[in-house]
C-alpha cells in the first residue's frame, strides 16, 4: 500500500478553514445569519469589469494558452496604475499575475523560504499566511504588533526581541486585516529601517491600499530607503475591484528573485485564466470612479460601526474590518461557544484565534460584507447579544 497522502508533515500542521466550526452549524439554523464573517463586499463590480465584456475582448487566440507571467496589457496597466497611486518606477516586467493574492503569497514563500527559516508575522494577521509559511517548511514567529504600536512602542522595539539568526523575512499588511490599522509614515519608515538593518525580505500585503480613510496615509514599503529590492508587494482584484471569484492577484517586485517567482508560478498553475485577466484589465481602465465611490461607502460603514458597536475595539483607519476584544465580556466562556450562540441570534463573526495565537477571545467584524441596512440590523443584533452576555 502507498503511504497515506497526509504523511507530509508540512500538510499535517495546516489548520482547517477559518469558518469550519461555524459553517457546520449553518444547515441547522432557521434562517441564514448576517454574514459579517466573510472578508468580501456587497458591492457589484463596475460594468467595465463584467465577464461578458471580458469575453468580448478575447483575442482570436483567446482559448489557447496565454503567457504564464500574465497578459501583457494587464501587466502594463497595473504598472501604470502603481505609478499613479504612488509606487513609481514599476514596469510591466516587474509584474507577475497570480491566482489571487493567496497565490501570490504562496509563490513568494515558496521562493524565499528554506526549511527552518523564520518569518516574523506581525499579528493579528491574515489567517492563511501562517499555514502557507508552514507548508513551505518555514517557521512563523508571531509578534503581537498593531495594538502595541497604538500604545506608543516603535516597530523596531517591538520586533527586535524576536529576531534570531534564522529570521529571513517579515509579513506586514497595512491597512491591516483584521484590525483596520494603517501604519503611519513614521512607523513605516522605522519598520523599513529595521528590515534593512536586519537584512530581511519583506512581504507587503497591499490588498486594501485603495481603502484608506480619514486622515490615515498609506505608505508603500517598497518606496522607503533600501526597500525596493527586498520588498514583494502583493495586490488583489478581490479587494480592489470586488472580483474575488475571478481569483486574480499580482506580485510587484524588483531584482533577480522575480525570475524565481515566475518559475514557482509556472510550475504551480502555469497560467491564470485569460478571461479573468481581461475583466480585471477592464476594472483598472474604467473603475476609478467606482473605487472612489466604494471608498466613501466603506468609510461610512466604518463610521457606523465606530459609533454604534458597543464593544471594545479600535476604529478602522482602512480596509474592511474591526477586531473586537471580548475578554471582559466572556467572563471565562469560550469565545467559539459564544460565536456559535451568536449564530442562533442571526449574526456570524470570524473567530479571533485564526488571526494569531494571542486572540482567542477576539472576533473580527467585516463591515463591507453587507449593505448599510443589513449592517445596521446586524449591529443591533450584535449589541443585544453582547448585552445578554454581560448580564449573565
Amino acid at each position: 500500500m502507498p503511504r497515506p497522502p497526509v504523511a507530509n508533515p508540512h500538510v499535517q500542521v495546516l489548520r482547517p478553514s477559518v469558518f469550519t466550526q461555524l459553517a457546520a452549524r449553518f444547515p441547522h439554523l432557521p434562517s441564514p445569519p448576517i454574514p459579517l464573517h466573510l472578508g468580501d463586499t456587497y458591492r457589484q463590480p463596475h460594468e467595465s469589469a463584467l465577464l461578458h465584456r471580458a469575453v468580448d475582448r478575447l483575442p482570436a487566440n483567446g482559448y489557447q494558452y496565454a503567457h504564464p507571467n500574465g497578459y501583457m496589457p494587464l501587466r502594463q496597466a497595473l504598472a501604470d496604475r502603481c505609478g499613479r497611486d504612488g509606487l513609481p518606477g514599476v514596469t510591466a516586467d516587474d509584474v507577475v499575475v497570480t491566482v489571487g493574492g493567496t497565490g501570490a503569497i504562496a509563490a513568494i514563500w515558496h521562493m524565499w523560504l528554506q526549511p527552518g527559516d523564520e518569518v516574523l508575522l506581525l499579528s493579528p494577521y491574515w489567517p492563511l499566511v501562517r499555514g502557507i509559511i508552514e507548508s513551505h517548511g518555514g517557521v512563523p514567529v508571531e509578534v503581537p504588533f498593531y495594538d502595541r504600536l497604538r500604545q506608543g512602542e516603535t516597530p523596531a522595539a517591538i520586533l527586535r526581541p524576536h529576531l534570531t539568526d534564522r529570521t529571513v523575512a517579515l509579513y506586514v499588511t497595512s491597512p491591516n486585516n483584521p484590525c483596520g490599522t494603517v501604519l503611519t509614515p513614521e512607523e513605516s519608515a522605522d519598520l523599513a529601517k529595521f528590515c534593512v538593518d536586519s537584512d530581511l525580505w519583506v512581504m507587503a500585503d497591499e490588498a486594501y491600499y485603495h481603502y484608506v480613510y480619514a486622515d490615515a496615509v498609506h505608505t508603500w514599503m517598497a518606496t522607503l530607503p533600501g526597500m525596493k529590492e527586498r520588498t514583494a508587494s502583493v495586490f488583489t482584484a478581490s479587494k480592489s475591484y470586488a472580483l474575488a471569484g475571478l481569483r486574480i492577484g499580482f506580485v510587484v517586485g524588483h531584482g533577480a528573485w522575480l525570475e524565481t517567482l515566475r518559475l514557482s508560478c509556472t510550475h504551480h498553475v502555469y497560467q491564470v485564466p485569460l478571461v479573468g485577466q481581461l475583466a480585471v484589465l477592464g476594472a483598472i481602465e474604467g473603475a476609478d470612479p467606482w473605487v472612489s465611490e466604494t471608498r466613501e461607502l466603506y468609510q461610512q460603514a466604518a463610521a457606523t460601526v465606530a459609533s454604534r458597536l458597543d464593544a471594545k475595539f479600535r476604529p478602522a483607519q482602512g480596509g474592511g474590518y474591526v477586531f473586537i476584544d471580548l475578554t471582559d465580556d466572556l467572563q471565562g466562556q469560550s469565545a467559539i461557544d459564544w460565536l456559535l450562540e451568536l449564530l442562533e441570534q442571526g449574526v456570524c463573526l470570524s473567530p479571533g484565534n485564526v488571526f494569531g495565537q494571542d486572540f482567542s477571545n477576539w472576533a473580527r467584524v467585516c463591515y463591507t460584507a453587507v449593505p448599510p441596512e443589513q449592517l445596521h440590523l446586524a449591529l443591533d443584533k450584535l449589541n443585544g447579544a453582547l448585552a445578554r452576555l454581560r448580564a449573565r
